[in-house]
């Protein structure tokens, strides 16, 4: 708990400036950083700590720290606060405003105003019943993650045995086998990216050193003329980590991310070619090629099919076989559900509008975790928009009150950037528990209480920096305080035009269900067959756009080394890739501590 709350304040304080951001990634960046330290120390007492500690650490880490990331309870307070404190007669949200419980916002203008205006202390007794409301809500969300994570572990660990790259880099980093420090392979990798990131943050001060662009970068202004004007936003990138988890995951799945990244987008620019616009990123558009609707439709089948298969594995299994932790799981995620439900019945939904957010959040955490699981992607994004906002637009913004709608605005910060959610990160601490020889009830309570201790520590770090900062100071991250716009902006385009149900799209997203459910039933009886579901799920999200090319680049390589040297060879690549991960990662780590401990700014090493 002690390096919980040192890793979340370090968090806050680089990523809420905008120095480094290092909490959005699927490997927790501070906790790597922390296990190599700790390795060090390891040799002074060795007794005290024990790979099953260290590993304990980093999975407590990992399940908080997600928590506290700039889309997550960073853009809590601007998503919630602004449009009480910006209302006024002429934008008239007071009209919306009103039906949002005082007990989840302050409604006061002078409670709020040290939020925007920065160098102020918190008025804390103002904010103690939402910061309860809101943690008690993210807590149980949490633990009912936690309870479908370990419902479905032993099935996904030990009965399909999936892949987990992200997690097999805590265990090889603290593996006592055959150290990776002692491997010539690793320290090559790990200098070739160390030192690449370092150049580019030196040459950030002093533009005379040369440094190579690793970072994905958009070269859609290459193509300014119509229909290849539509391959905007058209990344291009080379950072070494992510290269290096891709060539940890199957072929297959690196070869059909690349691929159906690609064709996402040209089929944006056949669409231009053809007479219509194409699918802007995060635009629900209703019209050809419908990639929202698709990508909705994927994420959905892509939760179900597990979950019906675990569910059929379980069945044929004898009743006696249950254990008693299942039994408890099954417990949990009956109260958390329960409290979820009854959350979000008090903020003003209906019964079963309430039902309906609960699963959809579930379901998309599931496919999360799955893709996780099986691709180990470094950036793990949903459908663009988020839930609310996609729930909205398929089922129509005149089928709510404005009551509804008001209080569905405010809580859409909370499912708006999947990236954040918990459960793949539980999922993976109980892989590492089961290869770590750690039991599932030690690594399920150690959950448990990182869960708790975050979220309260992340809502009480947050809130404090901001008001000294201030989020209108010009001096907060444009990604945290950009959500001064998104709340207001939602409820007022929802109330103020009303929509239907999008009949034309609902199809498009049975088509994406369908061309799921398709790709893993030819995979499945086709060995032959190349193209994975994954790939056609993240397509359209920032995974497939922003980094096809560094899983073709994995792809490329790694099919090279299974065909010319097989699986020998590949074994012997791994120190390599690992050296080139972790160099990146620890690179990138330092330069951000170096940035907060001196108050200065860095080279922004993702976007």
């Amino acid at each position: 708990m002690v390096c919980q709350l040192f890793v979340i304040f370090w968090i806050v304080s680089s990523e809420v400036p905008g120095k480094v951001f290092i909490s959005s990634w699927s490997v927790v960046m501070p906790g790597i950083l922390l296990l190599v330290a700790f390795l060090l120390l390891r040799r002074f007492i060795p007794h005290k700590l024990t790979r099953q500690r260290l590993l304990l650490i980093y999975a407590m880490l990992a399940v908080s720290s997600c928590l506290v990331g700039y889309e997550a309870i960073q853009a809590m307070y601007p998503a919630i606060a602004t449009q009480f404190y910006g209302a006024d007669a002429a934008n008239n949200w007071n009209s919306f405003n009103k039906y949002v419980p005082m007990w989840l916002v302050p409604h006061s203008q002078e409670v709020l105003k040290g939020l925007f205006i920065g160098h102020a202390s918190v008025p804390w007794r103002a904010w103690m019943v939402p910061l309860l409301a809101w943690g008690s809500f993210i807590c149980a969300l949490a633990f009912a993650m936690l309870a479908i994570a370990l419902l479905l572990s032993r099935q996904w660990i030990t009965g399909e045995r999936l892949a987990f790259p992200i997690a097999q880099l805590p265990l090889e980093i603290t593996s006592e086998r055959s150290p990776l420090y002692h491997n010539k392979l690793f320290w090559f990798g790990f200098g070739i990216a160390a030192i690449l990131e370092s150049l580019l943050a030196l040459n950030y001060y002093f533009p005379f050193i040369p440094a190579i662009q690793l970072k994905h970068i958009d070269y859609g202004y290459l193509f300014p003329n119509p229909p290849w004007s539509a391959l905007e936003p058209f990344y291009i990138g080379f950072t070494p980590f992510i290269i290096g988890f891709a060539y940890l995951a199957p072929t297959d799945i690196s070869f059909s991310i690349f691929f159906f990244g690609i064709l996402d987008r040209l089929i944006q620019v056949l669409t231009v070619a053809l007479g219509g616009q194409p699918a802007s990123l995060g635009a629900y558009m209703k019209q050809a090629p419908f990639s929202q609707q698709q990508t909705l439709g994927a994420f959905l089948a892509f939760a179900i099919i597990p979950l019906i298969r675990a569910f059929q594995t379980r069945k044929q299994e004898s009743k006696t076989y249950r254990t008693g932790g299942e039994w408890g799981a099954i417990s949990l995620l009956a109260v958390s559900g329960l409290f979820l439900f009854s959350f979000l019945h008090e903020v003003g939904l209906s019964l079963l509008l309430s039902g309906v957010i609960i699963v959809l959040l579930l379901l998309f955490a599931v496919a999360l975790t799955r893709i996780r699981a099986e691709a180990g992607p470094v950036w793990a994004f949903g459908p663009y928009g988020g839930l609310m906002n996609n729930l909205v637009n398929v089922t129509g913004s005149a089928e709510y009150t404005p009551a509804v709608l008001a209080n569905l605005s405010t809580m859409h910060w909370m499912s708006s950037d999947m990236r954040f959610m918990p459960m793949p990160f539980q999922m993976e601490s109980l892989k590492i528990a089961d290869s770590g020889g750690i039991s599932r009830r030690n690594m399920s309570i150690a959950i448990l209480c990182a869960t708790v201790f975050g979220v309260a520590t992340g809502l009480i770090s947050v809130l404090w920096l901001e008001y000294r900062i201030g989020l209108q100071s010009g001096k907060i991250y444009g990604g945290v305080s950009y959500w001064q716009v998104v709340t207001t902006s939602l409820t007022t385009n929802w109330i103020g035009s009303a929509s239907h149900w999008d009949k034309v799209g609902i199809p498009w997203i049975i088509i994406g269900v369908l061309v799921t459910i398709g790709l893993g039933v030819m995979r499945q009886r086709f060995l032959w067959w190349p193209l994975h579901p994954i790939g056609y799920v993240l397509a359209h999200t920032g995974t497939g756009v922003s980094f096809w090319d560094h899983y073709f680049i994995a792809w490329l390589v790694k099919s090279l080394v299974l065909r010319y040297g097989g699986m020998n060879l590949y074994r012997k690549s791994i120190p390599l890739v690992i050296g080139l991960i972790m160099g990146d990662i620890i690179s990138m780590s330092l330069w951000s501590a170096g940035a907060v401990i001196l108050h200065i700014p860095v080279y922004q090493f993702i976007t």
